[in-house]
């Protein structure tokens, strides 16, 4: 038992895991583009009832094509700011 005990010990790593951080940000960011996709299909929705396309929503947003792009595919969040001019542009809440 001691002999095994000491094998353990000589393996052993000398800095400690991370496996659990490391578990805890995959799990939150599997909740952030959940939540970003949500914000997408609701403002894809809402485009297509209104007849507005990505680059005429990017013009009025006052952001580049390729940032709302990103929102579109509900690989990013938009920002607090954003999402304030998205929901008065598109006439609708977002939620997520």
């Amino acid at each position: 038992m001691n002999n095994t005990t000491e094998k353990i010990r000589m393996f052993q790593s000398s800095s400690p895991s991370q496996w659990r951080r490391n578990a805890e940000k995959r799990l939150a960011n599997q909740e952030e583009r959940r939540n970003a996709r949500k914000i997408a299909m609701q403002m894809l929705d809402a485009m297509e009832k209104q007849g507005i396309t990505e680059s005429e929503l990017a013009k009025l947003l006052k952001i580049n094509n390729e940032e709302l792009s990103s929102i579109l595919k509900g690989h990013k969040l938009p920002s607090s700011d954003i999402k304030t001019d998205i929901e008065s542009t598109l006439k609708i809440k977002l939620r997520s």
